[in-house]
This record gives C-alpha cells, structure tokens and sequence, in this order.
C-alpha cells in the first residue's frame, strides 16, 4: 500500500524532513479586490447633462462625446463641458484611438455656425 504523503499530485505532497508543501490552490477561494474609485464611469445623470443632451438633440450638434462613444460622456456633460465637431461628424483623420467615423466629410450645414453659438450661449459658456 503507498502512503498518501508519497503520491505525487496529492493536494499536500511533503519531500523527505523538509517543512515544503504543495497546497491545492483549486480549491482555495480568492478574494477579489474592488475596483479603484478612479476607474468607475459616473452614470450620465443630473442636470446640466440633461440640459446638454437636450441641446445636442434638439439642434442635431455633433460632439467627439456622442460621434466617438466616449465613456467619459457622462462625467465631461455632467460638469456642462462638451467638445462640439464643426462641419459634420465625419473626422479627416484616423486616429487609433478614437471611435469617430473616418473618411470623406459631407455636405456643410450652414445653419451649424449658429446653433453652435445658440449652444453656447444657452450653456453659457
């Protein structure tokens, strides 16, 4: 019969006088650690957010927020901040980070210069 210290693989495998041990970590439950505060996206809620998405709505503005899908969104609007993209939501360049669409820019809105400013004034910035 084989002693259950000398099976190799057991869940605790002892070697000759030494003190050393094989622990099963399979059965071992680990404690995961919250994620840091720093990390967690704010919920886009509260007032000036509200106000900003209102008026992003109501005069079809374009914003790196709302074309790029940032994350931030909520936390850049709820603070009444936003970056509006003038002549269109078509980005001429293609960086790697940026969720925005690339290519061809379209037709200009000439109406775009005074919704902005309308925006602007609205949030007054």
């Amino acid at each position: 019969m084989i002693e259950q210290n000398k099976i190799p693989g057991n869940s605790t495998e002892i070697k000759g006088n030494s003190t050393w041990h094989k622990v099963d970590l399979s059965k071992k439950k680990v404690k995961h650690q919250p994620k840091p505060k720093w990390l967690r996206v704010k919920l886009p809620i509260g007032d000036k957010y509200t106000q900003l998405r209102n008026l992003v709505d109501k005069y079809n503005l374009h914003t790196i927020c709302t074309s790029g899908s940032c994350p931030n969104m909520g936390e850049c609007w709820g603070e009444g901040t936003a970056t509006f993209m003038i002549l269109g939501n078509i980005c001429t360049r293609s960086c790697k980070f940026c969720g925005v669409k690339t290519g061809r820019p379209g037709p200009v809105d000439w109406g775009e210069p005074e919704k902005v400013a309308k925006s602007i004034q609205i949030m007054e910035i």
